[in-house]
């Protein structure tokens, strides 16, 4: 191309480029302008210019107009760019890039003086992306997931780069991140992959941010470098699995979103050094966008959180109704379930019911579980889970892996993949039905509204067998054998006269056996032969009948 042109016979400063975006000529206009020799311009690269692009007539474009023009094949026009001098002076320049051949000609044209006595310039690329994402999040679907997936792939459409938005649950420790790229979602894959091998819960970048509260831009930084920012499990992923060469240049910009007066994440960008540098006015458009997305994402959980409630009532009210309508505990117990594995977002649920005579707990009910028939364990109601949660009479919670080694159907949980537990007491008037059980196969973070929630629907399935029960008893009283008249004590040991004098005074079998000096299997075989010779239903009628026919 160099051999057909008589650059300085041209009205402007000219440069040349061929296709690799490499300066091969250039006029004294030209030299002038950028203030250097003709030497140190020839061989230089559009790529590593630290040209600052700040506007085009054609729209915003984030590289420089050279690039673009090699990239597109079509002429860039009306680019308005900012070089800074060999000498530390910035001039404001017009640059018209024309493909010509294999290369390209750009002309330069000098407008730092109308720049200098503009009272207002024009609006900078950064204001057309902030109208462009405001514009794609009014059409964001009112989930915060899907707020934060609409502003990152409309910012890495419009500025290239991997985009990534990081957002605090109600639980600030709940992190939520998500990542995107122009280059078909590697980004969000490699995001994916990071939380699966469970070395992503949250980036240390996000964290300092989150912290500090104000923006971080590094113009300039290499991956190994990068890796000063990070955490030692972050870190080793990495090693183990690299992303681009640990020689590359980044620049990084991470803004807080911030709503009402409060962080609640961030947003960020990390792209390829390119002749567009990250600068001080970039953190400007994207702390813009950052709030606007803030504001979406706030307004998603406030509505999410109206229909959860909403959803949540009208459960409430399904059950109280299947509870009132129907006599069959069972059926009243599995539309519970349903209801709960529905609206809390759990893998299982069961209902343990309390048998007073051996101080045990049964499986009444199950939902969801991948055997086809579970197990009919027998649990000591005294001990481990769900016993803490009988013994404490509140919700308990457990999602620690290794705390599943400690229970008793250990195999339950390793067959059937469970990571996380909880278990709310069943009572009513005063007394202890049961327990109520949740499952999950991944971990679990609830939050109050969550175990509220659980304790609603577990006070509905103690209303439901507390009302059963009743119904029951006044059914055996109604069709059974007339009321007996005042009996005799029956007739049992020494040893068996003192369990029972034990039980009377309201000793669980644990402290029966304890006293008597015996194991718990052995005093709970005297308990059956105790019920069976006094006629009683349960511990508790059996206390009733010694101390109203006076045995002891």
């Amino acid at each position: 191309m160099e051999g057909h042109w008589n650059l300085d016979g041209f009205p402007v400063a000219v440069l040349v480029y061929d296709d690799a975006g490499n300066v091969i000529d250039a006029n004294d206009a030209a030299c002038a302008l950028l203030g250097a020799d003709r030497r140190d311009v020839v061989g230089s690269s559009a790529e590593q210019s630290d040209w600052l692009v700040v506007d085009s007539g054609d729209g915003p474009i984030t590289v420089h107009p050279v690039i673009a023009a090699l990239r597109t094949g079509q002429p860039v026009r009306a680019v308005l760019l900012r070089v800074r001098r060999p000498d530390g002076t910035d001039v404001w320049l017009q640059v018209d890039a024309v493909p010509e051949g294999s290369g390209v000609v750009a002309g330069l044209t000098d407008v730092t003086y109308l720049i200098a006595r503009s009272r207002i310039t024009s609006r900078s690329a950064g204001d057309h992306i902030v109208d462009e994402v405001t514009d794609s999040l009014a059409y964001a679907r009112l989930e915060p997931r899907a707020v934060l997936d609409t502003v990152t792939h409309a910012l890495a459409r419009l500025r290239p780069g991997i985009w990534v938005a990081s957002l605090m649950g109600k639980d600030p420790s709940d992190m939520q991140i998500v990542a995107t790229n122009e280059d078909a979602g590697y980004a969000s894959e490699y995001v994916k992959a990071m939380k699966v091998s469970g070395n992503l819960k949250s980036t240390p970048i996000s964290s300092r941010v989150i912290e500090s509260g104000e923006p971080l831009l590094i113009p300039n930084i290499t991956v190994e470098e990068l890796k000063d920012y990070m955490n030692d499990e972050v870190r080793a992923y990495l090693g183990a699995h690299p992303w681009m060469s640990a020689a590359s240049h980044l620049g990084i910009v991470v803004v807080p979103m911030r709503a009402r007066g409060a962080i609640i994440g961030t947003l960020g960008l990390f792209e390829r050094r390119t002749s567009n540098p990250l600068t001080s006015k970039d953190t400007l458009w994207v702390q813009a966008i950052a709030d606007r997305t803030a504001l979406a994402v706030e307004n998603a959980q406030l509505y999410e959180d109206a229909v959860k409630r909403l959803d949540r009532l009208a459960a409430l009210q399904g059950v109280s109704l299947a509870v009132s309508a129907s006599p069959d505990l069972r059926l009243t117990l599995k539309v519970i379930l349903d209801h709960v594995t529905a609206q809390l977002k759990v893998d299982a649920a069961d209902v343990m019911l309390l048998d007073e005579t051996d101080n045990t707990l049964s499986l009444a009910a199950s939902t969801g579980f991948l055997a086809t028939a579970v197990p009919d364990y027998r649990l000591p109601a005294d001990e481990g889970m769900p016993g803490q949660s009988l013994m404490s009479r509140r919700i308990e919670t457990v999602t620690a892996l290794s705390a599943f080694t400690q229970f008793r159907r250990r195999s339950l949980f390793a067959r059937e993949g469970f990571k996380a537990y909880g278990a709310v007491p069943l009572s009513s008037r005063g007394r202890l039905l049961g327990a109520l059980e949740v499952f999950q196969r991944s971990p679990l973070n609830p939050d109050q509204e969550w175990l509220s929630f659980l304790d609603a629907l577990g006070s509905v399935a103690a209303v439901a067998i507390d009302s059963a029960t009743m119904q029951e008893r006044l059914r055996q009283g109604r069709f059974g054998a007339q009321p007996r008249p005042t009996r005799a004590a029956p007739d049992i040991s020494r040893l068996e006269r003192e369990i029972l004098r034990l039980v009377v005074e309201g000793k669980t079998n644990r402290e029966v056996a304890a006293e008597v000096h015996l194991s718990q299997n052995t005093v709970k075989f005297h308990m059956r032969q105790i019920l069976q010779k006094s006629g009683a239903s349960n511990r508790t009628d059996l206390a009733h009948q010694a101390a109203k026919e006076g045995w002891l």
